[in-house]
């Protein structure tokens, strides 16, 4: 074969092209792998590297450079080290571009900014650029402000009778079983938030970890409630705890959504941070609350003794977007919101007038979401704590409403008269609306003992002097009709409005269980201040 018939002949032949492509491919993905494993390993060292940045930053403004060094030195990262240390001021104003905020050289200032470098080292990236590391760096600034703990819509519930438990039964989508004692354990348990979170770090093996990310996390509720009855220690509450944990579903839950760390989401332990409680009640009912954004119906068939039968109707939603219940903050515009909530309650009850059997009572309640936001910090010993509180307003009705519309927020409900009763061809309609009105915003001062004696706040629209369903039984216009004629001055116009006027503290006894439940009060809002802090560091930048 000549030289230019073998040449031919191996262009034609295609036997070993695979094996050559594969070869190549190979060798490529083993590049790309390599490179891949140096990548992930940089990433991670330098998250771990700004958390120990992080932490420094606030070790600084309670202790200084010294402070500042020994915890770069026990943070276990090799090779990290104290590069710089500025003093100064920060400036909180959002409109000023991030880097002009803190300003160095004023050492009463109360800022502190920290740089800390390390080298992180390549696996295989030597053997493609010829270096064995990559120098890494990670800068943070911390601040001392004065910040309050506060929470809004935690005042304790009344939990007498089986309501109580059948409502949070339904948020839980369990029985859950739980008796006055039970309750009323879980009412005077007080729990400190920190603690709690500690506990869930053991549980679900994140030691170590900041509690601002571990907030953000979804966790399993029973984790959540098994690390509570971790800090409730021996008293009843923490079996009660531990039972619910092993009742309630799956179902996981992000606590940054319901608890708004502020100025403690750096911190990585509780030593130095302020001691932030809760009752185990009001934590649990937090926690079961609706998530934000949805509806959440419940039709509860509810036996109270002198009513022949009561129907509960009970939506919880969202009007604008929802807030945390509680928050740690300096800040002035941090808004906390109830949930909107609408109810739902028709009954009926036996009577003894002529011909009329039973009367029938629906009443429908809308309350829009109560507001509490930090007004003022005033520090030493005659200090306190101010909140700024609007309280919950809307309207309550006694009519006949659209059930379609019931659970859609953005359709009105549209309360219209309602037929109470009726015999033999009788008709007998009423109507009554009142608005809750009281959009007033309200402040509300905390002195430094009623801060530490966790004592909860009211604020009311005053609109109301007696309960909801009395006072729309009083305002009632009553109608009978005859065949379709309407009948003036009848005699049964008095007599239904006295079955109304007796039926009304059962039906405001059931609306005050339910609310008082949920943490909404009907033309008010209950406001508690948790802790106040001056001179709390706080990651700024």
């Amino acid at each position: 074969m000549t030289g230019a018939r073998f040449h031919r002949a191996l262009e034609r032949d295609r036997r070993g092209g695979v094996t050559v492509i594969l070869a190549g491919s190979l060798f490529m993905l083993a590049g790309a792998a390599t490179v891949a494993v140096d990548l992930g390993s940089v990433y991670l060292a330098r998250r771990q590297l700004q958390g120990v940045a992080d932490a420094a930053a606030l070790a600084a403004a309670d202790g200084g450079r010294t402070a500042a060094e020994q915890l770069v030195g026990r943070s276990g990262i090799s090779g990290a080290a104290l590069a710089t240390y500025d003093s100064g001021s920060y400036i909180a104003d959002s409109s000023m571009p991030m880097d002009q905020r803190f300003r160095a050289g004023d050492p009463n200032g109360g800022a502190m900014r920290v740089e800390v470098r390390r080298r992180a080292p390549l696996f295989f990236g030597r053997l493609l650029v010829g270096r064995d590391g990559i120098d890494l760096s990670a800068r943070a600034t911390a601040a001392r402000t004065d910040a309050a703990a506060f929470s809004l819509g935690t005042g304790l519930a009344s939990i007498s009778g089986g309501l109580p438990n059948m409502l949070l039964s339904n948020l839980a989508g369990t029985e859950l079983n739980l008796s006055v004692m039970d309750y009323n354990g879980l009412a005077s348990a007080n729990l400190d938030l920190l603690h709690i979170a500690d506990a869930l770090r053991v549980r679900t093996g994140r030691d170590g970890e900041a509690y601002g990310a571990l907030f953000d996390r979804q966790i399993p509720l029973s984790d959540l409630l098994g690390a509570m009855a971790d800090s409730a220690g021996t008293s009843p509450a923490a079996a009660t705890l531990l039972a619910l944990s092993s009742r309630i579903p799956g179902r996981s839950i992000r606590l940054s959504d319901i608890v708004d760390l502020g100025p403690m989401r750096g911190a990585a332990n509780a030593t130095g941070q302020p001691n932030i409680l809760l009752d185990a009640f009001s934590m649990l009912r937090m926690l079961l609350s609706p998530p934000s954004g949805t509806s959440v119906p419940m039709d509860l068939r509810v036996t109270v003794p002198g009513l022949t039968s009561t129907r509960l109707m009970l939506v919880t939603g969202e009007g604008q977007a929802r807030s945390p219940l509680m928050s740690i903050t300096a800040k002035r515009d941090v808004v906390l919101r109830t949930a909107q909530t609408r109810i739902y309650l028709e009954s009926t009850v036996a009577t003894i007038l002529s011909g009329i059997a039973s009367v029938r009572v629906p009443l429908y309640v809308e309350l829009a979401a109560a507001e509490a936001r930090l007004s003022d910090i005033q520090c030493g010993a005659n200090g306190g704590v101010t909140l700024a509180v609007t309280p919950s307003v809307g309207t309550a009705a006694l009519g006949d409403v659209d059930m379609n519309a019931l659970t859609n927020f953005s359709v009105p409900a549209n309360p219209r008269a309602a037929l109470l009763a009726q015999t033999l061809g009788t008709r007998v309609t009423g109507y009554a609306n009142i608005s809750l009105g009281g959009t007033q915003t309200h402040n509300v001062h905390f002195s430094p003992s009623e801060i530490s004696a966790q004592q909860a706040k009211t604020v009311s629209t005053q609109d109301l002097t007696q309960g909801i369903a009395a006072s729309l039984a009083s305002q009632t216009q009553i109608q009978v009709s005859l065949l379709g004629i309407t009948i003036g001055n009848s005699p049964l116009s008095p007599l239904v409005g006295a079955v109304l006027g007796t039926t009304a503290p059962l039906l405001d006894g059931i609306i005050n269980s339910v609310t008082a439940t949920l943490g909404v009060r009907v033309g008010s809002a209950d406001v508690r201040v948790h802790e106040r802090r001056c001179g709390m560091a706080a990651i700024v930048a």
